[in-house]
């Protein structure tokens, strides 16, 4: 299955989600939860992490990423364009 679905998560995290490679485990268990469509899902892993996961767009592929850091550095937001909205959009309105 393409599930075309993104995630959030810190980097200590990685690997504690086991079985997400082979379509098992935490990760696909809660997005059988909220089912196809924009919906937001977290998915509880080994050792207390957990991620944020979502539908990606139109699909997998590369979307570009900032990050925006407070005046110490420390990061306080994440903003992703997944390229949905058409490049012809009026945002001015």
């Amino acid at each position: 299955m393409d599930a075309g679905t993104g995630c959030f998560y810190d980097a200590s995290a990685d690997g504690a989600f086991p079985g997400t490679e082979d379509e098992e485990g935490a990760v696909w268990a809660a997005m059988e939860t909220v089912g196809y469509g924009p919906a937001v899902f977290m998915a509880e892993g080994d050792d207390g992490h957990s991620l944020a996961g979502f539908a990606s767009g139109w699909g997998d592929g590369c979307y570009p990423t900032w990050i925006g850091r407070d005046a110490s550095g420390e990061v306080v937001c994440f903003v992703t364009d997944f390229r949905v909205a058409p490049r012809d959009l009026d945002l001015t309105a």
